[in-house]
């Protein structure tokens, strides 16, 4: 049934491209719909869906969460979903393919379907609909990019030569450039990120519930992630920003003696609250605005 998988992710990828960037709380009307090829073949899919084997309903499952996950962080990369609300994720879509087996009209299943992400998406992330929740057709945008390893290592004031092994990369993002280009340079090196897969040395993982262990790493890096993450939550004073509190004193007791830390921006909220007598945090400007922390625990 491998053709008619390749078939049903195909559709799929159409339609996250289509709803990309729309907003999904606009008090104009839903701004959400199936596109022409969906609202075709949905017709068709019935017997497809019902044929194929449980291993690959599992993966379609996969897939349309990931698409559905990797289209909202295009958008909107400080939204925020744990493992809970994957797995929630992956029950709306095992909906959407129920309601497509049991023939529903087409447009209900398109206004059900919708109905349960923007609901999801409300109690998830209430800063999302809050900004949103206006008449704006298109969601509102934040830019997001990943750097190539010479702009970042230049940024950061790191020569890769005085990097101490192992080396984790936090938001090392879909590609891990910065990772592949440490490892070519024979360094121990690792990434994490939601829009990665788990294989070798990566993990598909929320930086919030990585286990990051204790006293294991040499250098740690993010570079506008995870800090610009918790400074949009700390401001937005959702609820979030407790979890990266917690979540960065985890990181900072996940280095080895010796080890340091190396990120941008500066958060200095918190780095002012960490006792002298265990880490050391030197700031330094980096661009316009901008600051890099060093922090190096004794």
């Amino acid at each position: 049934m491998q053709s008619n998988l390749t078939k049903l992710n195909e559709i799929a990828e159409r339609q996250f491209q289509e709803n990309s960037y729309k907003n999904l709380f606009c008090t104009m009307g839903s701004q959400l719909h199936f596109n022409r090829t969906t609202r075709k073949e949905i017709k068709l899919l019935n017997e497809e869906l019902l044929n194929l084997s449980n291993e690959d309903k599992k993966v379609l499952l996969v897939n349309l969460s990931r698409g559905f996950v990797k289209t909202l962080y295009q958008t909107d990369p400080y939204i925020n979903f744990s493992n809970e609300d994957n797995l929630i994720i992956q029950t709306i879509y095992s909906l959407l393919m129920r309601d497509i087996t049991r023939q529903l009209p087409v447009d209900e299943i398109e206004r059900g379907h919708f109905q349960r992400i923007c609901m999801l998406v409300k109690k998830t992330n209430p800063a999302v609909y809050q900004i949103n929740h206006n008449s704006n057709r298109d969601a509102k945008h934040f830019v997001c990019a990943e750097y190539s390893p010479e702009f970042q290592l230049n940024l950061l004031k790191i020569d890769s030569s005085f990097l101490i092994d192992p080396i984790l990369d936090i938001g090392c993002g879909e590609h891990g450039c910065l990772v592949e280009y440490l490892r070519a340079r024979h360094l121990t090196v690792y990434g994490i990120d939601r829009l990665q897969q788990n294989k070798d040395y990566y993990c598909n993982c929320d930086w919030l519930e990585f286990m990051y262990g204790d006293q294991k790493w040499g250098t740690i890096i993010s570079h506008l992630s995870f800090s610009s993450h918790f400074l949009h939550h700390f401001l937005q004073n959702d609820g979030i920003d407790r979890l990266y509190a917690g979540t960065y004193m985890k990181i900072l007791k996940s280095l080895a003696s010796g080890g340091r830390w190396i990120y941008t921006p500066s958060v200095s909220f918190i780095e002012n609250l960490l006792p002298q007598t265990e880490y050391h945090v030197n700031r330094t400007p980096v661009d316009s605005g901008i600051n890099k922390t060093v922090i190096t625990r004794f």
